[in-house]
């Protein structure tokens, strides 16, 4: 699993995903702090990499564009979250992700708090 974790999430993410022994990285770390999100979205294509962010909008928008892509995380939370409880939502996804193997091609995880998370298909274009 490898992960990039976009500019509204903290980057201290990084520290969490490795102390499990998964790669991610974060955009301000790859020098695209800023970057549009097409642009986050083809460097991650083109990395492998799950995208992680609370932009669920757009991203879900630009998975739908292509006919294949790495897969999401998506926090779904009105208002932002803290650092602990981004790593309490985002901890959960990951631990059933290395827990069942399971690949996230063409899918997202909605998560909706801690603990409460699907996982849906993105449609083809």
């Amino acid at each position: 699993m490898n992960l990039l974790i976009d500019e509204n999430l903290s980057p201290e993410l990084v520290k969490h995903l490795a102390a499990k022994g998964v790669a991610a990285v974060h955009v301000a770390h790859i020098g695209m702090p800023g970057a549009s999100d097409p642009e986050v979205w083809r460097y991650a294509f083109e990395h492998d990499q799950l995208v992680v962010t609370i932009n669920a909008a757009d991203f879900l928008y630009l998975a739908e564009t292509v006919e294949l892509h790495p897969g999401l995380v998506v926090l779904r939370t009105v208002g932002g979250l803290t650092r602990a409880e981004q790593w309490a939502w985002v901890e959960p996804v990951i631990d059933r992700l290395l827990a069942t193997g399971e690949t996230l091609v063409n899918k997202a995880v909605v998560v909706t708090g801690k603990g409460r998370f699907t996982t849906v298909d993105i449609p083809k274009p």
